[in-house]
């Protein structure tokens, strides 16, 4: 298994072989194959190209950590910081923390930057309600951030030889 990273797919965005009146942004989609996996959420959009989800942080507020202190049981942030830094593994969970300190930055702002990918990937997922639950598996093919094709890879780890929709084309070029 390992990580990977999540793929939203626009919705309007033609994916060879897929069901007529579903949409792609019904399956969570998920690749191994952009850079190194380390859990990022990209976006191939109806224009084809690949966004990348980004964050920027700031401090916290001392309103907003006084809050999340009280959220948890404690009177000041300075009393949560201690116990979690202090505390027993078993005692954080049965309070319901993770066991890392409090964090004292929060996002600020997110948004989509794009990726200007050139090359390839694959992606893959299922839900089993569409198509009986069918392993869907493409491959996007960029040239200078500008999504060219998208291939249907068909099923993954099945052993049937039966030919997915073979009245259709795999591939869409864009």
């Amino acid at each position: 298994m390992g990580l990977y990273d999540r793929l939203v797919v626009e919705d309007g965005l033609t994916l060879p072989k897929f069901p007529t009146g579903r949409q792609p942004s019904e399956i969570d989609w998920q690749t191994k194959d952009i850079g190194h996996p380390i859990g990022q959420q990209y976006k191939l959009t109806v224009d084809g190209r690949l966004l990348r989800h980004e964050e920027e942080y700031r401090e916290k507020t001392p309103v907003e950590k006084q809050s999340e202190a009280e959220s948890h049981g404690f009177d000041s942030w300075a009393e949560y910081e201690a116990f979690c830094e202090n505390a027993d593994p078993g005692d954080l969970l049965e309070r319901g923390l993770a066991p890392i300190a409090p964090q004292s930055q929060t996002v600020a702002e997110e948004f989509w930057l794009d990726h200007n990918m050139h090359g390839s990937f694959e992606f893959h997922g299922s839900r089993d309600d569409i198509a009986d639950g069918l392993f869907w598996s493409y491959e996007a093919r960029f040239t200078r951030g500008a999504l060219d094709a998208i291939v249907f890879l068909g099923r993954r780890g099945d052993d049937e030889s039966a030919v997915f929709k073979p009245d259709e084309s795999d591939v869409v070029r864009f």
